[in-house]
């Protein structure tokens, strides 16, 4: 099975159709200083109530630090039934460059 990567312009195409998951796996404290609007932090603590509760068949990003990690989750989610999931390449890092009016903080 080969994991989905797209661009970040990709991405924001699939935000503005407003029917799509976002994750963002990077770590608590870099998810709290910015992460891409919309996103829900996935991690450890937080993958059992979003398998529990995400739908499986709706577009899902996976955002990560720079495009790396986010391919292993995009693997993970697809072994998981996940069939509509995509690596975003650049993460965030280049996320924060294209679109910075298209992050959030938690405060």
């Amino acid at each position: 099975m080969s994991i989905s990567r797209i661009s970040c312009e990709q991405a924001h195409q699939y935000l503005l159709q407003d029917n799509c998951q976002v994750l963002d796996i990077r770590d608590p404290q870099s998810y709290v200083l910015g992460h891409p609007q919309g996103a829900q932090p996935l991690n450890n603590d937080t993958l059992p109530d979003f398998l529990a509760q995400a739908d499986a068949t709706a577009p899902t990003l996976v955002f990560c630090y720079h495009g790396n990690s986010s391919q292993q989750a995009t693997q993970f989610l697809q072994e998981q039934g996940f069939s509509d999931v995509h690596s975003v390449d650049g993460g965030f890092e280049m996320w924060r460059q294209l679109y910075p009016n298209a992050i959030e903080t938690q405060s």
